[in-house]
């Protein structure tokens, strides 16, 4: 035991690697969610007990879980395959990276926490869940914004028990599971007050349920989008097209033949707007009218609208960007024109793009084998008779803000287009599938999804999915989609309740550093 540890080293470092381990088995593919409710109790238990030491004891039980969770969550980083990242040993130094950055965050929640928790007398169950929000919505911040792994996704498949997400969004799930964590181990601890606790943990566990059952009811539990309202029936095909040949010119007739026969062949249910995954159309169609006349002529054929994924180029000769690609999505109509399109604006750090390059001139010739392309500037509401729509590109569908903020701008219906083929069999495409359900439930929007390899889905407003592909399957779904045009609290107001648990963060950490100066001005000696 050390000097200011009431926890042995050996054991606070097994207890931390334990929470940050267990809590992985909460997200895709095991999703073991009630994992979620109890996988902190060890490290929260630590964080309690570690008594003086500095910023470093503090700090370290949650940097060390944090490495522990991340790299389980994320070793899918060091598999992805293409011509310049095909080794794993070579892609491990981002991994390793990325999972410092993250844990980083980790850490400072655990000193912060420790430090206001032995600081004052606010209770363990209120300091530890909010500050835990307050870090995470801080995570998502910034051009190195990233939300992978918040705790509030692990819950995404009881959505039964998280439809308060749309007034919360995603983070108020991670308060509510946090919260079920701090709970457990007073409770555990032996302390007064445990049927207090227990009665207050049997609400906190009953509360959102019994929300989310008085919710669904009053949905009608319709899960077909038949009956009451407006609806779209929208198809989603899933090529299966391999990273090998999805760029080879060699097999571009053969890409575009496979989008082809699976739209005609789900034009025989009839859909409204067929969707073909993240840059589907191996080319940049707007420029290569050869290809833009073969997407053309299945929409015609279709004769249904299609919205297909792919690279575009920076307009303008006078911008800086000139000559640069975009990643894109374009609608083309029944008669084959060009409609609309949206770029990308929330790029892949070091995969698609390289932060900051434009600020500091040296990084221009940084090369990590990334796409390098350039970020779209406008967000897009695509129109369409039954229903107006947008989408997210790939990694877009992780953001809660951007995701509002297209509902905000009269999205009735979302669109996620993705390739997650890179990643192999690994749970990236699970991981990843997931994050989108929430984005269904936080706006009251359905969401259809196609992926080039899989997880494509189909899901409604609150969060259901109706219908789902495996990964590297060939196919199609259709579904009829709800429509709905009213917002949510979270649509409308935004990340209130975040920002809220940042401030109160910000609060207790004043209350502890204004009881840090009191004890240290007290003069010693006995009492008088």
């Amino acid at each position: 035991m050390s000097a200011h540890d009431d926890i042995p080293r050996s054991r606070e470092l097994l207890l931390v690697i334990v929470s940050g381990a267990c809590l992985v088995l909460a997200f895709p593919p095991i999703n073991l969610v009630p994992a979620a409710f109890v996988a902190l109790v060890p490290l929260f238990h630590v964080i309690r007990n570690v008594r003086g030491g500095g910023f470093w004891s503090g700090f370290r039980p949650g940097f060390v879980a944090g490495i522990t969770f991340f790299l389980l969550l994320l070793y899918w980083l060091a598999l992805l395959s293409s011509d310049q990242m095909d080794n794993p040993v070579v892609m491990s130094g981002p991994l390793f990276l990325l999972v410092l950055l993250q844990s980083f965050y980790w850490g400072l929640f655990s000193a912060v926490a420790s430090f206001v928790g032995h600081r004052t007398r606010i209770p363990w169950f209120v300091v530890l869940p909010v500050l835990w929000v307050a870090f995470e919505q801080l995570r998502s911040l910034g051009v190195m914004g990233f939300t992978w792994g918040a705790l509030g996704y692990a819950a995404v498949d009881v959505p039964r028990a998280i439809q308060f997400a749309s007034v919360t969004g995603v983070f108020g799930v991670s308060l509510w599971l946090a919260l079920s964590n701090a709970l457990v181990l007073e409770i555990s601890s032996g302390r007064r007050r445990r049927g207090a606790l227990a009665g207050a943990l049997v609400v906190a566990l009953l509360l959102p349920v019994l929300h989310g059952t008085l919710v669904l009811r009053g949905a009608g539990g319709g899960r077909d989008g038949e009956g009451a309202g407006r609806s779209m029936r929208v198809a989603v095909i899933q090529p299966n097209i391999s990273a090998e040949t999805k760029w080879d010119a060699r097999y571009k007739s053969e890409s575009f033949e496979t989008l082809g026969r699976l739209s005609l062949e789900a034009a025989d249910r009839k859909p409204d707007l067929i969707v073909w995954p993240e840059t589907a159309a191996p080319s940049y169609l707007l420029y290569e009218p050869d290809d833009l006349a073969l997407v053309a002529a299945v929409a015609r054929e279709a004769d249904t609208p299609i919205l297909t994924g792919c690279p575009n180029l920076v307009p303008g000769s006078a911008e800086e960007g000139t000559g640069r690609p975009l990643n894109s999505v374009l609608l083309i109509d029944t008669e084959g024109i060009p409609r609309a399109a949206y770029s990308k604006m929330k790029l892949v750090p070091f995969g698609e793009a390289i932060p900051f390059e434009t600020v500091v001139p040296f990084l221009k010739e940084v090369d990590f084998g990334e796409a390098d392309f350039w970020p779209g500037s406008e967000r897009v509401v695509f129109e369409h008779p039954d229903g107006a729509f947008s989408v997210l590109i790939c990694y877009e569908s992780i953001f809660p803000r951007l995701a509002r903020r297209f509902v905000a701008g009269g999205a009735e219906l979302l669109v996620n287009v993705t390739n997650d083929v890179w990643y192999g069999r690994s749970s990236m495409p699970f991981q990843h599938a997931s994050m989108a359900v929430m984005r269904a439930i936080e706006n009251r929007r359905s969401l259809a999804r196609s992926a080039n390899s899989g997880v494509s889905m189909l899901i409604d407003p609150y969060g259901r999915v109706m219908a789902r592909m495996g990964i590297f399957e060939e196919g199609f779904l259709v579904e009829r989609l709800p429509v709905v045009s009213e917002r949510t609290f979270y649509t409308t107001y935004g990340d209130v309740f975040p920002w809220g648990a940042m401030l109160a963060g910000g609060l207790m950490l004043v209350l502890g550093l204004s009881g840090a100066v009191r004890n240290h001005a007290r003069p010693r000696g006995r009492r008088g």
